[in-house]
């Protein structure tokens, strides 16, 4: 671990020097009209600026002990969030460029904020606010990302890719059409499956909403767990702060044993891959692109949903054009499979080559 740290405490004041400006004017102002008028009640009414004031400096401090900067031989996080958790982990050797931003306030303090872009975003993915020596800690990311870029040279390139597509479009298919290459596959959902076996995962859910959850055999019944988080998004959110850690502690060490090993790749099948974040592990997103009556006949087959429920599922997505142009390839799923096979491996190719050239 090189960096784990939180911001200086000064980042407290940066944040809310408005605040304190507006409200020490405010409280004056009311003391001053006050006492010219000899009104008792506008001179005490003043001090409920300065509860404002320190009503938001006690929030602000909540923010500042909830945020944590973490930089290790491999990756740079932030973490952040008073009532939910938020994570943001990215591989040192997708960093594409580090901007560091200094206000008249936090160069008062001697602190500044840094922002690091990945390649393929084009904006700010991660931020690391009220740095202490900003330049410094921006020195040590750099040359650890530079270290990771050396370390890379010469050796197999081993990408990590995302797959996304609509629903039905055969993401699983062109998973495994990249495990025929000898690429590793992260199946999201066979890990929720396994984590949701595990004794304290079971304990917790049967804590949370009661044994009627549990099937003859005693594990988890994912479709009751669905009725119970569809339409209640706090139950969804409990579930997913429990799962999703899991799910990304699996996923990592997944990766770090498939670079160790230089397989060609490793491959993401999430769902939700955009939308739960996932894509910012990625350094390439692959768009599955399937005809519409391909996947609703697929759907039908295999789901028994008709035209409507698809279209009903898809709009509770990120639309598909959205996906597509946020994605850097494209696998057309139509034809035979031997025409697929080869789509992935030219695609993989393509990504192995446009890696190494990065690196």
């Amino acid at each position: 671990m090189l960096i784990d740290d939180r911001p200086h405490i000064a980042f407290v004041v940066t944040q809310m020097w408005r605040w304190i400006v507006v409200g020490l004017i405010a409280w004056g102002g009311m003391r001053w009209v006050g006492m010219a008028m000899g009104s008792p009640a506008v001179v005490s009414g003043a001090n409920g600026a300065l509860v404002i004031v320190g009503l938001r400096l006690g929030l602000g401090l909540l923010d500042w002990g909830a945020r944590r900067h973490i930089l290790t031989d491999a990756r740079i996080i932030a973490r952040f969030g008073i009532l939910r958790s938020v994570t943001t982990d990215i591989p040192l050797r997708r960093i594409q460029h580090i901007v560091m931003v200094r206000p008249p306030a936090e160069r008062l303090f001697g602190i500044g904020s840094l922002g690091i872009t990945t390649a393929g975003t084009g904006s700010v993915d991660l931020v690391w606010r009220g740095v202490e020596h900003p330049q410094q800690v921006l020195d040590t990311i750099r040359a650890q990302a530079d270290r990771m870029a050396a370390y890379g040279q010469g050796k197999q390139v081993t990408p990590v890719i995302g797959i996304v597509g609509g629903i039905g479009s055969g993401k699983s298919t062109v998973a495994r059409a990249f495990a025929d290459l000898g690429c590793v596959v992260s199946d999201s959902d066979e890990s929720v499956r396994e984590i949701m076996r595990e004794p304290a995962v079971v304990a917790q859910l049967v804590e949370w909403w009661g044994r009627d959850i549990l099937a003859s055999d005693g594990s988890v019944d994912r479709s009751r767990v669905a009725q119970i988080v569809f339409d209640r998004p706090f139950e969804r959110r409990k579930l997913e702060a429990l799962i999703h850690p899991l799910v990304h502690q699996r996923r990592q060490g997944l990766i770090e044993r498939a670079i160790e090993q230089g397989v060609p790749g490793v491959i993401i099948d999430a769902p939700l891959l955009f939308e739960a974040g996932v894509d910012s592990e990625c350094d390439a997103i692959v768009f599955v692109d399937t005809p519409l009556e391909t996947r609703a006949a697929r759907v039908l087959a295999t789901r028994g949903w008709d035209a409507q429920e698809l279209d009903k599922r898809e709009k509770a997505q990120l639309g598909l054009e959205h996906k597509r142009k946020r994605a850097d390839y494209v696998v057309a799923n139509i034809g035979l499979p031997d025409e697929l096979d080869g789509r992935v491996a030219r695609v993989l190719a393509s990504i192995q080559k446009d890696l190494a050239r990065r690196i």
